[in-house]
C-alpha cells in the first residue's frame, strides 16, 4: 500500500484480521456496485467495523478509524445480481479522510496501519511461543471431540501473523476484537491473547465438553 490511497469501504458488523478470510453475501445494490468496481480494477476494499448505524438499509454509518483491507478470492455471481464471495484480510489501515456521495458506496483515503518493532524481541518470542502453545491445546480441545485430528494444522511462525490468526479465530465481543486490531504493540496483543486462551482453558478444565451446549469458541465472523 502506498502512504495515502483511496479504497472502497464495506462497513461491517464484524471485525477483520489480516491474513484471514471473510465470506460475504452481496445483496445491496451500493455493495454489487463495490464488488463490480474491485473486479474492474483490480482493488482491494476496506472492512471496517461499523461504530454508529445499521449494515443494512442504506443509512449513513460512521465506521472506526483503522479497518482491514481484503481482496476477493472465489466469488459466484447469482442470477439477480447477488454476489457470494470469499475475501482474504491483507493489511490495516487508517482512514484520514471519508467521502460521501461520491459513489453509492463509502470511500476513504487511507494510510497503512502497521505494527511498531518489538521493544523486546526476547519476550516476544516468549509470547509468541506461550500463545503458539494455549492456542494448540485450545484447538485440541475444541475440535478432537468432534473427530477431528489437529496433528497437520501448521501455525504461523511470524509473530503479527499468530497473532492475528488467533485473534480472528476467538469468540470474543467486537470492541475487544477492534482493539486487538488496532493496537500497533504485537506483545500486548499476544499477552492478551493469551489471557483469552488462559480462560478459555480454565473453562474447560472446570465444565466438561458438550457440543450441543458449549457456548461456541470459534467466531462467527
Amino acid at each position: 500500500m502506498s502512504e495515502l490511497n483511496r479504497v472502497p469501504l464495506f462497513p461491517l458488523e464484524t471485525v477483520l484480521f489480516p491474513h484471514t478470510m471473510i465470506p460475504l453475501h452481496v445483496f445491496e445494490a451500493r455493495y454489487r456496485e463495490l464488488v463490480v468496481y474491485c473486479l474492474e480494477h483490480d482493488s482491494p476494499f476496506g472492512v471496517v467495523l461499523i461504530r454508529e448505524g445499521a449494515e443494512v438499509g442504506g443509512g449513513e454509518v460512521e465506521p472506526y478509524e483503522i479497518g482491514t483491507l481484503a481482496r476477493i478470492g472465489r466469488l459466484r455471481r447469482l442470477e439477480d445480481g447477488r454476489f457470494h464471495l470469499l475475501a482474504m484480510g491483507e493489511e490495516r489501515f487508517r482512514i484520514r479522510r471519508l467521502h460521501r456521495g461520491l459513489t453509492p458506496y463509502l470511500q476513504a483515503d487511507i494510510e497503512p496501519w502497521r505494527d511498531f518493532p518489538p521493544f523486546s524481541p526476547e519476550e516476544q518470542q516468549a509470547l509468541t511461543q506461550a500463545v503458539a502453545d494455549a492456542f494448540t491445546e485450545f484447538l485440541r480441545a475444541a475440535l478432537e471431540p468432534y473427530g477431528l485430528r489437529t496433528s497437520e494444522i501448521r501455525l504461523p511462525d511470524d509473530p503479527v501473523m499468530l497473532s492475528f490468526a488467533v485473534a480472528g479465530t476467538l469468540q470474543v465481543s467486537l470492541p475487544f476484537k477492534q482493539y486487538l486490531l488496532e493496537l500497533q504493540d504485537t506483545c500486548e496483543r499476544l499477552r492478551l491473547l493469551h489471557i483469552v486462551l488462559q480462560e478459555v482453558a480454565h473453562a474447560y478444565e472446570t465444565k466438561p465438553f458438550d457440543p450441543d451446549n458449549w457456548p461456541g469458541l470459534f467466531s462467527n465472523n
